[in-house]
């Protein structure tokens, strides 16, 4: 496992280290800073989780997300997963 960018309707929101055979989340942005330090078994557990977590957030934190998701701009190839 290696370090991974974690993404969000095209913004970074945090990265993914390896902690034992689990990835740990790293949160760079506010709306999911309540999953900071949470461990998962995948990134398919950890997209769960914060897509979970953005359903029932405030509109405030919505809005970020809601203008770079009507965005057609392909986003930058790079080692980044969306979770949106």
């Amino acid at each position: 496992m290696t370090k991974q960018v974690i993404e969000y309707a095209g913004i970074p929101v945090g990265i993914t280290v390896p902690e034992g055979d689990r990835l740990k989340f790293i949160a760079v942005k506010y709306p999911v800073i309540e999953l900071d330090g949470g461990t998962y078994r995948n990134i398919v557990e950890l997209q769960l989780a914060i897509h979970d977590h953005l359903e029932n957030a405030t509109q405030d934190d919505q809005a970020m997300f809601s203008r770079a998701a009507n965005t057609s701009a392909p986003s930058v190839a790079r080692k980044a997963f969306n979770a949106a």
